[in-house]
């Protein structure tokens, strides 16, 4: 399989011969505010640019959404993705939003998996601030869900499932999933952002090391590390933080950064 970061949790993952577009946040630097009611990289969302034009993204057979929330898949990627694309959503709700914007092919995924060309997709659970009262207040303020989903990828061509773990903590659903699947390598959205300050989202560096401590034998990509406003860990924090801990299997890629295993 291949890896290629993109920016933030947008990537590209290749598996099985297939090309999977992730998480599509597609607009230009600064197009939308900064987060509020927690730190911010003072440049707005996204933080950067697209590593390369916006085009070169569209050639994959398919779309995976984890959740709706606008550094996952933006008004932007509303507008430019070709509308013949599968796209895969977390659940029939989201399903329905994405086939309004004109989308021919939407297919919610399931924890019991859901086959595309001889691979299988599973759904997996995802605490992306759903534990704490006061990110679940924030959420309510702003209109939002805290549903978010990851997936496993599965296939008898490649040697080892991949599990992308999407927006969680580190957690018991994390834990579960791993011990479930036994996959050889994990993706993990790693910014450390915070809403509202203080209250965790998504992993930081002392999710990670726990993960790696408890599945010692995981290769760990970190993704979603910076590009959005509110992250609270850079790629060159968490490579300091590897090398002191001892984290030799955690792979941090560059945006553009394409990771062959």
């Amino acid at each position: 399989m291949q890896f290629q970061q993109i920016r933030s949790a947008t990537s590209i993952v290749t598996f099985a011969g297939k090309r999977f577009l992730i998480d599509p946040m597609l607009a230009k630097q600064g197009t939308y505010p900064a987060v509020p009611d927690t730190t911010s990289t003072g440049r707005g969302n996204p933080d950067c640019e697209l590593p390369c034009p916006v085009e070169d993204l569209f050639n994959v057979d398919a779309v995976i959404v984890t959740h709706l929330h606008f550094d996952h898949f933006d008004d932007a990627a509303a507008e430019l993705l070709p509308k013949q694309l599968t796209v895969f959503s977390q659940n029939e709700e989201e399903a329905k939003i994405l086939a309004g914007y004109g989308f021919k092919d939407v297919r919610p995924l399931h924890e019991e998996g859901d086959d595309f060309h001889g691979i299988t997709l599973y759904r997996t659970d995802c605490d992306h601030g759903s534990s704490s009262l006061v990110t679940m207040d924030g959420y309510k303020a702003c209109g939002l869900s805290e549903k978010a989903s990851g997936v496993v990828f599965e296939s008898p061509v490649e040697k080892t499932r991949f599990y992308l773990a999407g927006d969680t903590i580190y957690c018991q659903y994390v834990i579960d999933a791993v011990e479930k699947f036994h996959p050889g390598i994990i993706a993990v959205n790693a910014a450390g952002a915070q809403f509202p300050l203080g209250h965790l989202l998504i992993m930081n560096q002392y999710d990670i090391r726990s993960l790696i401590q408890r599945f010692p034998e995981l290769v760990v990509i970190a993704t979603h590390v910076e590009g959005v406003s509110h992250a609270t860990v850079t790629r060159k924090k968490l490579r300091d933080f590897a090398i002191a801990n001892n984290l030799e299997k955690l792979l941090i890629p560059n945006d553009g950064e394409t990771i062959k295993l």
